[in-house]
């Protein structure tokens, strides 16, 4: 009788102490979570008080699932970016690109200084040799050819501005795409973009065990003198295939709200970005106008020409 009371005893007791240890994990883990939100959001507006040029109307991307992520704001001269300490890659890139900028960038040539971002903690830095003997490309997130001078420049070689990338995607799709970005710029005089990674599915692979491989590539466009927004997203491979969403659907898909100020009815709806008519081995967009040009003027005295000779057959024989 004894024995049976301690062991029913013996089983409240541990019992009860289980579900007190589930309380505290639980009551710890909000805690945690709400401490990380906190943080988040203090680092957030001292980062838009540093860095509110690069955001349209002074404001960053928005996370809008509700894991609760750690991430570190870094303002750089030639844009901002939001890295993310679990996937050891930025999630957004954001600039503010204007034709002055980009005529300037085309001038500077281009000097590979790839480094790791001493301004994070070492424990989530990418380095150099995360990169090496890896089947990947180290694909600028903002692209050099964005970075008007030499200070710009070097920072977008920062690892914190870099992502595993599929080598022709690199070399090939977003090549073009970032050339048209530039030509969209030269043409309307200004653009805010943000470009990211994305990561569908389940199948996420990761380099040296801790880098995180995109599924996907996005690049948001808002051009504020038309008032329209549209979105490059590619698959993270070598398909060449591309599509242009709005950024509605770049929300659906990523979880991100690349430019919360942007109206939401334009958010609803696609530019219709250009997808073709750009070289992407033409890197320089102030060429690729130019070009445009000399074809209009070799059009034009090609139409002279031709009607010049319908006048001549049309005069009356002698």
């Amino acid at each position: 009788m004894i024995s049976r009371i301690f062991s029913v005893g013996f089983l409240f007791v541990t019992t009860f102490l289980l579900v007190i240890t589930m309380v505290f994990i639980n009551v710890s883990a909000a805690a945690t979570a709400d401490t990380t939100q906190q943080d988040n959001h203090y680092y957030q507006q001292k980062h838009l008080n540093e860095c509110p040029a690069h955001y349209y109307q002074n404001q960053n991307p928005q996370i809008i699932n509700n894991k609760p992520l750690e991430i570190y704001y870094l303002c750089f001269s030639g844009f901002a970016i939001g890295y993310s300490a679990d996937a050891k890659i930025a999630l957004w890139s954001a600039e503010h690109l204007t034709a002055d900028r980009i005529e300037q960038a085309g001038l500077l040539e281009r000097k590979d200084n790839f480094h790791a971002e001493q301004r994070l903690p070492i424990h989530i830095q990418a380095t150099l040799h995360d990169y090496k003997k890896q089947p990947y490309d180290r694909g600028h997130l903002s692209p050099n050819g964005d970075m008007a001078t030499t200070e710009q420049q070097y920072d977008s070689f920062s690892l914190a501005n870099i992502v595993p990338q599929n080598p022709d995607n690199n070399r090939k799709t977003w090549r073009s795409i970032e050339s048209r970005t530039r030509y969209l710029t030269l043409k309307y005089n200004e653009a805010y973009v943000v470009t990211g990674p994305a990561f569908i599915g389940k199948n996420v692979k990761k380099i040296n065990q801790k880098i995180l491989v995109p599924t996907h590539l996005y690049k948001a466009i808002y051009i504020p003198s038309l008032n329209q927004a549209g979105v490059y997203f590619a698959p993270n491979d070598d398909s060449q295939y591309l599509e242009v969403i709005s950024l509605e659907e770049l929300a659906l898909r990523t979880g991100i709200h690349a430019m919360p100020s942007v109206p939401i009815n334009v958010q609803q709806i696609a530019m219709p970005l250009p997808t073709d008519g750009l070289d992407a081995n033409l890197n320089n967009p102030a060429k690729n106008q130019t070009n445009v040009e000399d074809y209009e003027i070799f059009g034009f005295f090609i139409n002279l020409l031709l009607e010049a000779f319908k006048w001549l057959i049309s005069l009356p024989k002698s």
